[in-house]
């Protein structure tokens, strides 16, 4: 099974279950009553993000990728920690310091996930790197001392 496969699973299996229990607290109030609105956005956000979380860290993406669902994943888990603020009616004091929390996390993860690297890294940054025109200089030496040695 393909990771994009899996992610798409779990987001479809998530949506699922939010919808199975929001029936349920319809058709079973007495049993499944707690479950609101809330209760879906969180379990849908939150099995998202998580989703997306752990498919931008293991995936082969290039940085900038792997960064993007790293930080739309943390996003979803910042609704989803809303959200189960709300459903649980705590104090809304609770909801800054989670999302400077989940935030610096994902900060962290993307560092992890791409090893430090800029998306836009190239060669010439790397050791030993030559340009054109060095390369070219080279080439034209190479060709004389070949010449010189033919004579």
């Amino acid at each position: 099974m393909s990771k994009k496969f899996f992610v798409k699973l779990l987001i479809g299996l998530a949506w699922l279950a939010a919808a199975v229990l929001w029936l349920l607290s319809v058709v079973l109030p007495d049993t499944f009553g707690f479950f609101n609105l809330n209760w879906a956005i969180a379990v849908i956000a939150g099995t998202s993000g998580l989703a997306l979380l752990l498919g931008g860290l293991f995936t082969g993406k290039t940085g900038i990728l792997k960064k993007l669902n790293i930080f739309l994943g943390a996003a979803l888990i910042v609704i989803a920690g809303v959200s189960v603020a709300f459903a649980l009616a705590l104090p809304e004091s609770y909801v800054w310091p989670v999302i400077a929390v989940v935030l610096t996390a994902a900060g962290l993860l993307s560092l992890f996930a791409t090893g430090g690297k800029k998306w836009d890294e190239g060669d010439n940054e790397r050791m030993g790197y030559k340009d054109y025109r060095t390369r070219k200089a080279e080439e034209e030496a190479r060709r004389a001392e070949e010449e010189k040695d033919e004579e």
